[in-house]
């Protein structure tokens, strides 16, 4: 299989992350590609245009991080479950999965945003983004949060790390700790998963 991976998304850390925590690692290439230097090669494996892709054959490709997730687990041999795990609900873990990859997507929408001209930036969107991030964190601030583990073992904790990373990278002005400093406690731990630390985004 040969994964079609950005080394800056957060959607692309989050699968790669997963598959190595399936224990998937040596039947996955990574073909590290940007979306705009290097359109022709990700169109060429998902006509959106948007990594990740998992590239199976010369006839199959997956594509979406969360259907992509879900294939790489009905593949897994060593028995880790990340979208189930024993102390997690299956409906918190998919609910904390979907709000990171909403943080993840509003947060990628304003960088993109941020690199047109000042004059044509759009404050409406940049203000709807940036908001969404704050509901978002504040959701899991108040509930799934103490639900969630020091180390990353579901789908949910992979996104959200890749998620807060992706912010930090990319937008270090958003001070989302200051907010919400029960996420910013776990981040500190969580962060210092091996896995995490050798996917860290960099351009």
């Amino acid at each position: 299989m040969k994964l079609i991976y950005s080394t800056t998304s957060p959607f692309a850390r989050k699968v790669w992350v997963a598959a190595i925590k399936l224990g998937l690692r040596d039947q996955i290439t990574l073909e590290v590609a940007n979306p705009l230097r290097n359109a022709d090669v990700v169109s060429a494996a998902n006509p959106l245009g948007k990594v990740p892709a998992l590239r199976i054959n010369d006839d199959q490709v997956v594509i979406n991080s969360p259907v992509i997730c879900q294939f790489l687990q009905r593949r897994a041999k060593n028995n880790v479950d990340l979208h189930q795990p024993s102390y997690m609900a299956l409906d918190t873990t998919e609910r904390v999965h979907t709000l990171a990859d909403g943080i993840a997507e509003a947060a990628f929408m304003t960088v993109m945003e941020k690199q047109r001209p000042a004059e044509h930036q759009s404050k409406l969107w940049l203000g709807r983004w940036s908001q969404a991030i704050k509901r978002a964190l504040t959701m899991i601030e108040s509930g799934d949060i103490e639900l969630l583990k020091n180390t990353p073992e579901s789908i949910a904790e992979i996104a959200l790390a890749s998620a807060l990373g992706y912010i930090d990278f990319r937008l270090p002005e958003n001070d989302w700790r200051e907010e919400n400093p029960a996420i910013a406690q776990w981040y500190q731990e969580v962060i210092r998963d091996s896995e995490l630390q050798e996917t860290a985004p960099a351009d």
